[in-house]
């Protein structure tokens, strides 16, 4: 029996993929958790381990991670309780703890997803001011197939497989994307239409397909669509060449998500500022199950989202939040956000070393700084979801589809200018035949000789 290891199995000549000379293949995939904690019991055996470690609570954060990843996870935990214990007097007496497994985590990451994946954002549920109801539903979205899948098994139900958020710009649709993927400790992929877009042809087919063939492996993850719009826009009937690879990522993106059946703990998460936009096959259930409006904020969410950015600068105490707050009526996440750092910008430029804000900073901010969102377009990123054949309202429309009624309408000035032509050209065709009838002869003999 020859045994033989591969990494690129497709690479393999067919001839030899055959009964009588590899006769069986077996495919090694990435272990499960269970897999994880018998590796990790295994590479820490000769190690002194933490009485209070629970290398099960290790194994299920490690998702992705492959057995040489864990042998490098352990020596680097080891490195750094070995670093750790020599600048304190008893260095002979070491053990890991939970300390050093976080360390090595940040530092030795599973290696299917280089190149693919990004670090996970470090954004709390508590960095979104306002929102209370929408977050409740994002949380129970992401975090709950993943911490309580026995629940799910038990009900009989199947998670929410894609999730999109929609609504004006500014609004915290990333954010919340972000503070998803740091609570559930999933793996995070991030996607946009300037990664899928290439000059050649089928490289961000691939690129889609790769990404979720790793999202797979690592699974539980989450995969982000920046500005969905670009990727998914809708199906038409231009065959300009940005069109056709916009219907080919389509496509290819129907066909992952569909495939996603067979997967667990796999959520596509989409952000984008015009659903109008976007292709009527992904809007529904099975695809984009949830689609949630992430609306501008309110009095009590602009408050909090003021008191957020403001946790780490000093106010005085002539500073009214409150006040602040109900004087920024259409003011989005965004734009307070900027206002708050403008403000400091302000105090800075009256005195280099101050160390307060005042109000005073803040209104000279906010004399400079205009809502750049108005009422109608608020009640138009809001009617998405209420009108039911998806009609696109006057604000969309006219960005979106082209008025066929003005293609065949001509006015009469048009009509005439076309006459006054049509009858030139009949004029001088007329007399380049006639020309030619009274000199062919003439030309024929004098080219002749």
């Amino acid at each position: 029996m020859n045994p033989v290891a591969a990494y690129r199995v497709d690479a393999i000549d067919p001839a030899l993929r055959r009964s009588g000379r590899f006769d069986a293949e077996i495919e090694v995939t990435v272990p499960n958790e269970d897999d994880r904690f018998q590796i990790l019991k295994l590479y820490t055996k000769m190690i002194p381990l933490d009485p209070v470690l629970d290398l099960k609570s290790i194994a299920a954060l490690c998702n992705g991670y492959v057995g040489a990843d864990l042998e490098a996870l352990c020596r680097e935990a080891t490195m750094y309780a070995i670093k750790r214990s020599s600048n304190t007097k008893d260095a002979s007496n070491f053990s890991l703890t939970m300390e050093d497994w976080k360390h090595a985590r940040s530092v030795v990451g599973p290696s299917i997803t280089r190149g693919v994946t990004v670090e996970i954002p470090k954004v709390t549920w508590e960095d979104i001011g306002g929102l209370k109801e929408l977050k409740k539903k994002v949380q129970q979205a992401v975090e709950w197939p993943i911490k309580h899948s026995a629940a799910f098994s038990r009900m009989g139900i199947s998670p929410v497989r894609g999730i999109l958020l929609h609504g004006p710009p500014g609004c915290s649709k990333t954010t919340l994307a972000k503070a998803a993927a740091h609570a559930a400790q999933a793996s995070f992929f991030s996607l946009s239409g300037a990664e899928l877009y290439s000059m050649y042809v089928g490289e961000g087919e691939a690129l889609l397909r790769k990404t979720f063939q790793r999202a797979r492996l690592a699974a539980p993850s989450i995969i982000f669509f920046d500005e969905a719009d670009v990727v998914a826009a809708k199906r038409g009937d231009s065959s300009s060449n940005s069109a056709t690879v916009g219907e080919r990522l389509l496509s290819t993106l129907l066909t992952e998500i569909d495939g996603l059946e067979e997967a667990k703990g796999i959520l596509v998460l989409a952000a984008t500022n015009r659903p109008y936009a976007i292709d009527a096959a992904l809007m529904r259930p099975g695809r984009f199950d949830l689609v949630l409006y992430v609306p501008p904020p309110d009095l009590e969410a602009r408050h909090e989202i003021l008191c957020v950015h403001t946790r780490k600068m000093k106010t005085g105490n002539d500073v009214d939040l409150r006040r602040i707050a109900e004087d920024t009526e259409l003011f989005t996440g965004a734009e307070l956000e900027g206002l708050c750092k403008e403000a400091g910008i302000v105090a800075l430029r009256e005195d280099i070393s101050a160390a307060v804000v005042c109000d005073r900073h803040f209104q000279i901010a906010k004399s400079s700084l205009k809502p750049a969102l108005t009422k109608s377009e608020i009640d138009s990123y809001s009617s998405f979801m209420k009108t039911s054949s998806r009609a696109l309202p006057g604000h969309f429309e006219a960005g979106l589809k082209p008025d066929k009624s003005k293609k065949n309408r001509l006015d009469p000035f048009s009509l005439v200018k076309i006459g006054v032509v049509s009858c030139l050209l009949l004029a001088a065709a007329a007399a380049a035949a006639e020309y030619y009838i009274m000199y062919g002869d003439q030309i024929v003999h004098d080219i002749a000789t």
